[in-house]
């Protein structure tokens, strides 16, 4: 224990020399000040914003949103990648459309989600959801397609049926590529989100980016920059939680 706290603390030690860094640079020239705030600037607007609601408000509605899609994308995109396990020639035709789906930019088909769903929050969930699908679907596949064949054969010389293969050993053997997935899907729901509120929204992280760059508050743009960042921290560290006890159980 005393060892990892070390380790964080030293850690640590980089970004305190370029906050402080940045803190004596900029604060001694008013127009870097205006163009790039401050870490005290930064903080305050934090302390402001959190006391009033709006960023309290604006991290849990982005939160909401970027799990709710998490949890779509990756349930439906891992149970597709673990399916396509039973007929390598339906992975074979679908690869060129999974890959072409997620080759698509995620701006791009963000006022088409607006038309179709709306402006609330579903459209930001269906976006994040969006956002994942192709990794979860990727990265599952590649998990059962990595499964030893002799492993397999063994199953098979008990008399073991292809279900019973897939749900006892390949889902088990492909767990460490879902969690990849779901590592991978954090940064990718939170985007889909942002630019969903970034486009069309009145609250959410992406809005109050939006809203605070027109008034040219880069202080509070910041701010919310580092909400998202602590918002990422937060999902991979349930991640983190719930693979160590999903280990220790397995």
């Amino acid at each position: 224990m005393k060892k990892r706290m070390v380790n964080i603390l030293l850690g640590l030690v980089p970004l305190v020399i370029f906050l402080l860094i940045w803190e004596f640079v900029i604060s001694s020239n008013s127009r870097n000040l205006f163009l790039f705030s401050s870490p005290s600037r930064i903080f305050d607007s934090l302390i402001e914003n959190f006391r009033n609601g709006i960023l309290t408000r604006d991290i849990l509605a982005t939160g909401q949103e970027a799990f709710y899609g998490f949890l779509i994308g990756n349930i439906v995109g891992g149970s597709i990648g673990l399916a396509l396990w039973y007929s390598k020639r339906i992975a074979s035709l679908t690869r060129p459309y999974i890959i072409a789906i997620g080759a698509i930019p995620i701006f791009s088909v963000a006022p088409m989600m607006i038309i179709w769903f709306g402006t609330g929050m579903y459209a930001k969930i269906m976006m994040a959801a969006l956002s994942t699908i192709t990794i979860a679907i990727i990265q599952s596949y590649e998990g059962a397609k990595q499964v030893d064949t002799q492993q397999i054969k063994l199953f098979q010389s008990f008399g073991a049926t292809r279900k019973q293969i897939f749900s006892n050993l390949v889902v088990p053997s492909s767990l460490v590529w879902l969690f990849n997935s779901l590592k991978l899907n954090i940064s990718f729901a939170l985007l889909g989100a942002f630019i969903a509120e970034f486009i069309s929204a009145d609250q959410g992280l992406g809005h109050r980016i939006f809203k605070a760059g027109g008034t040219y508050d880069v202080s509070l743009v910041l701010a919310a920059v580092i909400c998202i960042v602590l918002l990422a921290l937060a999902f991979s560290g349930i991640i983190y939680l719930f693979e160590k006890t999903l280990i220790k159980w397995k």
